[in-house]
Order: C-alpha cells, then structure tokens, then sequence
C-alpha cells in the first residue's frame, strides 16, 4: 500500500481542551460542517468515527502532495461523472 502521508488537527475538545491529533490523510475527512476521524474499529471491523463541528477546529494541516492527489482525483471523478472528457 502505497504511503498517503498524515494529517494533523487542531480543535477544542470539551473534556480535554485545545486537542493536536495526528491521523493518516484517509482517516480525516471534512463533510456537512464537520471532520470526521477515524478513531478507532469495533471488533467487527465497523470504523468508529469521532464529528468535531468545524467551529471548534484551529487548523488541520496535511501535505500538499496528497491534497493534490485528491482534489486531481476529485475532478477526474466528476468528469467521468458528467460525460466531460480530458
């Protein structure tokens, strides 16, 4: 598997205050006014999903190479998609 490099976020957390968390890129996603993190899997294998609202988030810092990667991914998706040819 090939390396999708890291991301790291900062947020206010309730219980534990200005929080600095390291993921892989994949496990951090921003989606409907929040990120989402994958914090852990059930003995099922079912991720187990942490929603930190985005007014609660500092910054989140990932590398330009992977952001890359996706947003180019992104678009070629929608392309396909649409019927629009490079």
């Amino acid at each position: 598997m090939p390396d999708i490099g890291t991301a790291t976020i900062v947020y206010d957390d309730p219980d534990e205050g200005t929080t600095e968390r390291e993921v892989e890129n994949d496990n951090l996603v921003y989606f409907d006014d929040h990120w989402l993190i994958k914090v852990d899997e059930t003995d099922e294998g079912d991720d187990v999903v942490r929603r930190i609202p985005r007014e609660r988030v500092h910054h989140v810092e990932r590398s330009i190479d992977e952001l890359e990667k996706k947003v180019e991914g992104a678009i070629e998706q929608a392309k396909e998609q649409f019927g629009w040819w490079s």
